[in-house]
């Protein structure tokens, strides 16, 4: 008879319209490739010498290996974001529901919707394959690809056994010494993307490690690529009985979470957010700081990990700083793209407020976010490459500027569907500036 939950799950996110979302991204690649494949590619010799591939296939692995798990993290963030806080659970949970099937119908959702991340990939690396090198291309795709699978499959294996965790008597204990400042039961949610991420990234440690025997003359090296779509697999294969069990306890759990920040004895201070200093007096820039922390934390928390990551990455090598510092900032300035996600065309109205002031207030809480890539990362530079330095702090700090209004801009302008009309933007500005500055 089919999945029953398979059209109805379509209607509720149609506003996503995925086919031209995939492809965007996708088309982006396309674009951007040229600009970074000196750099992206550095491992590749020149097209005038004819080097054996197993002098640069280390280069090419490390490279594919990054790459996919990258993908791997987007993904595990992705299968949360639709499996535990997706819109499915305001409008279904209160029917009687087969969570088994609807599990299975936002899976299908999350497969089809991030496709684009392994086939931006496949164009990021096309150079390989004109270069003739072809056996060399497919290993890198076929990593990614085998990464982009095993980060769904434990995806969701690990966020519906958090669930578990978070009401287990046996984890308890382990839950209070790890959960600092948050209410137990949201501990095992905060923590699982980090499990899920441990599991595929030591199965894409041993695929890469037998894509470069492959590419060395071992055979048997090509088997390893599909370790973690294995793994992803054999995850999925306990998906449904999970999602039997605890689908619909994950709404209880969402609910209980909040109900503790609620009941706090000083309820203030949950009410607390990152900069808030800087809106008082400013309702709409408060509104936004408000939001940003509270339902955009990722970003806030992680502008300050990339931006000590490139600053570490960048220690001893300023040319480094085009990819990693302009990739991180573009990546954090998509919080105000974000922003816009969920609302109505009529809130501004409704709430008395300007839109002009509300874009404004997106582009500011940008600014701050990426303020955590670029204030460790701008040390750095300063301090241990003097002027050259300096000059590409300058360089990072106009490419904020430029994003974070594109940011706001799209964010005004299409709502819901700005984060993918920003993420096409920020990936050719990235290339760009890796292009004029590196």
């Amino acid at each position: 008879m089919g999945n029953p939950y398979l059209n109805v799950h379509r209607r509720i996110r149609k506003h996503q319209g995925f086919r031209l979302h995939t492809w965007t991204p996708v088309l982006a690649a396309a674009v951007a490739m040229p600009l970074v494949a000196d750099h992206l590619l550095w491992f590749l010799p020149p097209e005038d010498q004819t080097v054996p591939l197993s002098a640069w296939a280390t280069g090419l692995v490390d490279v594919a290996l990054r790459l996919s798990a990258l993908i791997a993290s987007a993904v595990i963030l992705h299968s949360y974001s639709d499996l535990v806080r997706g819109p499915d659970r305001a409008v279904l949970d209160v029917h009687p529901l087969k969570a088994r099937a609807l599990v299975t119908a936002i899976a299908i959702h999350t497969f089809r919707t991030r496709l684009y991340l392994p086939l931006m990939v496949a164009v990021l690396f096309s150079p390989v394959a004109a270069r003739g090198e072809v056996e060399a291309y497919l290993g890198a795709v076929g990593l990614a690809f085998s990464g982009w699978l095993g980060g769904l499959g434990v995806g969701y294996l690990v966020h519906l056994g958090g669930v578990w965790a978070a009401y287990s008597s046996v984890l308890s204990a382990v839950l209070d010494a790890l959960r600092g400042d948050n209410p137990r039961m949201q501990a095992a949610l905060i923590y699982a993307p980090g499990v899920a991420l441990g599991i595929v990234g030591l199965s894409l440690g041993f695929a890469a490690m037998g894509l470069e025997a492959a590419l060395g003359g071992w055979t048997f090296g090509w088997l390893w690529l599909a370790i973690p779509a294995v793994v992803g697999f054999l995850s999925w294969l306990f998906v449904g009985r999970l999602a039997e069990k605890f689908y619909i306890r994950a709404t209880l759990l969402l609910a209980e979470v909040d109900g503790a920040w609620g009941s706090r004895e000083t309820p203030e201070i949950s009410l607390e957010v990152y900069l808030e200093k800087f809106g008082r007096g400013r309702p709409e820039l408060l509104r936004a700081l408000r939001h940003g922390w509270r339902n955009l934390r990722t970003f806030a928390t992680g502008g300050w990990i990339l931006g000590l990551l490139s600053a570490a990455l960048c220690w001893s090598d300023v040319s480094r700083a085009p990819m990693v510092g302009a990739g991180s900032v573009v990546l954090i300035a998509g919080v105000a793209a974000r922003m816009a996600e969920g609302d109505p065309l009529w809130l501004d109205k409704a709430l008395g407020v300007s839109v002009a002031r509300v874009a404004t207030a997106r582009f500011l809480v940008a600014l701050m976010y990426t303020g955590g890539v670029l204030t460790p990362l701008g040390l750095v530079l300063a301090v241990r490459h003097g002027m050259s330095g300096f000059l590409m702090l300058s360089g990072l700090a106009v490419l904020t500027l430029l994003v974070s209004a594109a940011a706001a801009a799209v964010a005004r302008q299409w709502r819901e569907r700005a984060t993918w009309a920003y993420g096409t933007l920020a990936l050719v500005a990235w290339a760009g500036f890796v292009r004029v500055i590196g």
